[in-house]
C-alpha cells in the first residue's frame, strides 16, 4: 500500500524524463537517453523581452498597420470563399437531393453528392497551400521585422 501512495504524490509532480515520476504511461519504460518527445529549447539567441510599452509602440506603428491590413485583405475573403463552398455543399445535400443522387459524369458508384463531398478536401489543400505561401511571401518578412525591431529596441 506504501507504493500505491508514493506513486501517487509523484503523479502530482511535474516529470522529468531522467528522473520520471509514474509508471502507467506508455513512454515511462523508456530510458531517459530514448525519450520520445523533444527537449523545449530555444534555438534564438537569448534577448531581452519588449516592455509593455514597446508593444503598444510597435502596435501603433505603420509598419504594423500595414501587416494587420495584408493579413486581413487575404484572411477575409478567403474565409468567406471556405464559408460559402462548404455551405453550398450542405445546402445542396439538404434541398437538392435528386441533383445530389445523379451519377458524376454518368460513373456508377460515383454521384454529384459524393464527388462534391471530395472535392470539400482539395479545396481545403488548396486553401492551405494558398495561405502558406502567401505567409511565407507577405507576411513573414513583415513580422520578423517588428520583432527584430522589439528585440532591438529591448536590449538597448
Amino acid at each position: 500500500m506504501q507504493d500505491q501512495r508514493t506513486d501517487e504524490a509523484h503523479a502530482s509532480q511535474p516529470y522529468h524524463p531522467g528522473g520520471g515520476y509514474a509508471e502507467d504511461g506508455t513512454e515511462f519504460h523508456l530510458p531517459a537517453d530514448h525519450w520520445p518527445l523533444p527537449a523545449l529549447v530555444h534555438l534564438d539567441a537569448p534577448h531581452a523581452e519588449p516592455s509593455t510599452s514597446q508593444f503598444v509602440a510597435v502596435h501603433g506603428s505603420p509598419e504594423f498597420a500595414k501587416l494587420r491590413s495584408t493579413f486581413r485583405n487575404f484572411a477575409f475573403p478567403m474565409t468567406i470563399a471556405a464559408l460559402v463552398v462548404y455551405f453550398t455543399y450542405v445546402v445542396l445535400s439538404i434541398y437538392a437531393v435528386g441533383f445530389m443522387k445523379q451519377p458524376f459524369f454518368g460513373m456508377k458508384g460515383l454521384t454529384v453528392g459524393f464527388a462534391f463531398g471530395l472535392v470539400q478536401y482539395v479545396v481545403v489543400w488548396l486553401w492551405t497551400w494558398l495561405y502558406v505561401r502567401f505567409a511565407n511571401t507577405k507576411l513573414d518578412k513583415a513580422s520578423s521585422a517588428l520583432r527584430t525591431k522589439l528585440e532591438k529596441g529591448a536590449a538597448a
